[in-house]
């Protein structure tokens, strides 16, 4: 969503996607959650092709849903379970986020933790 709206991480989080050691990858889920962002802020769609242009995105199996369901802590949301599942199954060592419930969770699955940030 940083990527979408000018916020104070986003030209760190801009630089970090375009490091070339990196691969940035997402769920579908991505999608959904960018496009609604983008209609209850009433920006233009096309704002969020672009960037999921740059992101390639895989599919989510049945499976997952009942892993994401089943991942301990108490306070880590439906959708943020998804996306983590996504991302311990799909091997991902690291999870970039500005979440802390998530960053909490990811950490505790022994996950690395990125949040960019813009340093002066």
């Amino acid at each position: 969503m940083k990527l979408i709206v000018e916020e104070a991480e986003s030209d760190a989080i801009a630089a970090f996607m375009d490091r070339d050691e990196i691969s940035v990858t997402s769920s579908l889920l991505l999608e959904t959650e960018l496009r609604r962002y983008a209609s209850r802020h009433e920006l233009n769609q096309n704002l969020v092709t672009d960037v999921l242009e740059r992101v390639p995105l895989s599919e989510i199996p049945p499976s997952l849903y009942r892993e994401a369901g089943l991942l301990p802590g108490s306070t880590l949301r439906s959708l943020d379970a998804l996306h983590l599942t996504s991302a311990l199954r799909s091997g991902a060592d690291t999870i970039v986020t500005y979440d802390e419930r998530l960053a909490l969770s990811a950490e505790a699955l022994g996950m690395r933790v990125v949040a960019p940030r813009h340093t002066r």
